[in-house]
């Protein structure tokens, strides 16, 4: 079913709302924080860190923990661990999980096993020891997985940030634009 025009304008005026909502966030707090350039990448490299490790619901704490126990900017870094929301869960873990299992060259999970996660046993209880016991079954893998994409990841987000800052306030400074050409006398004609 084709959706009317009417509707594909109204998504596309959202999308560009949202994309110039981020792109002034970034500007603003990132860019024009008082913060060495530094301290910014660094708060951002951690939001990064920790958006691949599998800490979903605490992530926004540990953000901030390490950013304080690192010396990065916390308030950059939380929002960075928004990555991962419900809908960017699976393309996250999945592949880090997968990884895991290459590294530690553990047997993948059978077709059954996400079968029996559809089907938990009756009671508030039970079915907190059955998740639990199928998490823990992953556990090593997936820690594994996300700790090796989290640090490739994190390590150029660092060295990418800190230059953009520095190029930007560089430049919004002055200093890296080219100095005016020097004004051209008039000649004088010869008599």
């Amino acid at each position: 079913m084709k959706r009317p025009a009417m509707f594909r304008r109204h998504v596309l005026a959202r999308s560009r709302l949202l994309i110039r909502r981020l792109r002034a966030f970034v500007l603003h707090n990132v860019l024009h924080a008082d913060d060495p350039p530094y301290r910014l990448a660094l708060g951002v490299a951690i939001g990064m860190w920790v958006t691949f490790t599998p800490t979903v619901g605490f992530q926004m704490m540990l953000v901030v923990f390490l950013a304080w126990l690192l010396g990065g900017n916390k308030v950059v870094g939380v929002p960075v661990v928004w990555l991962s929301n419900p809908v960017t869960i699976v393309p996250i873990f999945y592949p880090c999980y997968r990884l895991g299992v290459m590294i530690t060259n553990m047997p993948q999970v059978s077709e059954a096993w996400w079968l029996e996660l559809a089907s938990p046993p009756e009671g508030w209880w039970p079915a907190v020891s059955f998740y639990w016991t199928r998490v823990m079954e992953i556990a090593v893998p997936l820690w594994l997985g996300c700790l090796v994409v989290a640090t490739l990841i994190a390590l150029p987000t660092y060295i990418i940030v800190e230059r953009l800052v520095r190029y930007y306030r560089l430049r919004r400074w002055g200093q890296l634009v080219p100095p005016p050409p020097p004004p051209i006398k008039p000649t004088e004609p010869k008599s």
